[in-house]
Formats: structure tokens, sequence, C-alpha cells
């Protein structure tokens, strides 16, 4: 099976991903790359990041923290990922990661 492009955002200390073609945006506990959040879009035939060593992300449902319903079509819209994970992690403050918490448990904003 080939493996299609996922893009990732990281902040809130989650790990926001998204395979093109699917239609739930996956949460996980986060990562950053080299202490930076970032988006960035994988493109499999020139490199990979792996949420976590070893993890194979078509098999790795047991580590999600939640899903966000997401439309396919939106998938390489500009800025559609980053808005769909910052409008979650705002209605969902208490599934955040307690040192990415606020004053009454909502989200930072600040990028970890």
């Amino acid at each position: 099976m080939p493996t299609r492009p996922i893009s990732r955002y990281f902040n809130h200390g989650l790990t926001f991903r998204w395979a093109q073609g699917d239609r739930e945006i996956a949460v996980k506990r986060g990562y950053v790359v080299e202490g930076n959040p970032f988006i960035e879009v994988t493109r499999p035939k020139h490199f990979s990041i792996a949420d976590r060593p070893s993890e194979d992300p078509a098999q790795d449902r047991d580590t999600w923290l939640a899903t966000i319903p997401a439309n396919p079509s939106d998938w390489d819209k500009p800025g559609a990922l980053a808005r769909m994970a910052e409008n979650w992690a705002a209605a969902n403050p208490r599934s955040l990661p307690a040192d990415n918490r606020g004053e009454g448990g909502a989200p930072t904003g600040q990028r970890r």
C-alpha cells in the first residue's frame, strides 16, 4: 500500500496529524521537531517524520487522545489544519497537557 502525504501541526504539547484523504485528524501527545513547533507536510518519497520511533501512522490508533472530524477536500487548504487544531484546543482545554493550560484550564496560546 503506498504511503499518503501527511500534514502535522505541533502545538499545546500535542501533535495534530492529518493524512491526505482522511475524514478525521488524530490528536496525540506531541513532539516538536528540533525544538520548533510548526506545520509541515511530509512527502514520503523524499523523507518522513515518525510521530514516535517505530510507530506506523496506519496502526497507531491506540495512542490517539481524540479525533477531530475533517473534510478530506480541505486537506491541502492553507491553514486548515492549524485552524481546526486551535479550535479543538480552545474547545477541549482539559485534554491539553497540564503545562499547556492557562488560568481556568484554557490553552495558553504558547507554542511548545
